[in-house]
């Protein structure tokens, strides 16, 4: 197993991982011709995981849906998907998967019971908002794998179920 991990300065990050398509093209384009480049790993997609946590658990599941010939499974801690694109109502991820047939992702989510905080920017919760993209993921067919702790936004807890959530998005052995 291969992990890329990419960091994400402040001064872009809120630009380069709110669903900014941009994102997911550059790890499409750049990142993953990179790493086949450099190491012998499987080609198809349902070898390719892409995640990762808060804002990055939402840029990694809309680079996942904008590209769904290049990734086969998402892992989202904490993700931000309450987030709205600029002038939209929140939850545009939710509300783009509604609207389109199943893409065969694979989907782990884990997320705070704590996380609820119902502030301006925030509206509806983490939480409330986890639980309304797993229940949308469940009504289009999708695998998901849905996991709530009781916890805030804490990377002690991302750290502890990492591992899980890749043994449940690898694709079986045959």
């Amino acid at each position: 197993m291969i992990a890329v991990l990419i960091d994400n300065p402040g001064d872009t990050r809120e630009r380069d991982l709110n669903c900014n398509p941009a994102w997911g093209q550059f790890v499409k384009a750049e990142v993953l011709p990179a790493v086949r480049r450099s190491y012998r790993v499987a080609s198809g997609r349902d070898s390719v995981i892409i995640g990762g946590y808060s804002l990055g658990g939402l840029a990694a599941a809309c680079a996942a849906v904008e590209n769904p010939e290049t990734f086969g499974g998402v892992m989202a801690h904490s993700g931000s998907f309450y987030r709205p694109r600029e002038g939209e109502p929140p939850e545009v991820l939710a509300r783009v998967l509604a609207g389109k047939p199943n893409l065969g992702l694979r989907w782990y989510l884990d997320i705070g019971r704590l996380e609820t905080a119902a502030i301006p920017s925030r509206d509806p919760s983490m939480l409330t908002s986890s639980r309304h993209l797993r229940d949308v993921l469940t009504a289009k067919g999708y695998p998901v794998s849905y996991h709530e702790f009781t916890s805030g936004h804490e990377f002690v807890v991302w750290r502890r179920t990492a591992g899980l959530a890749l043994k449940e998005l690898m694709p079986a052995k045959k």
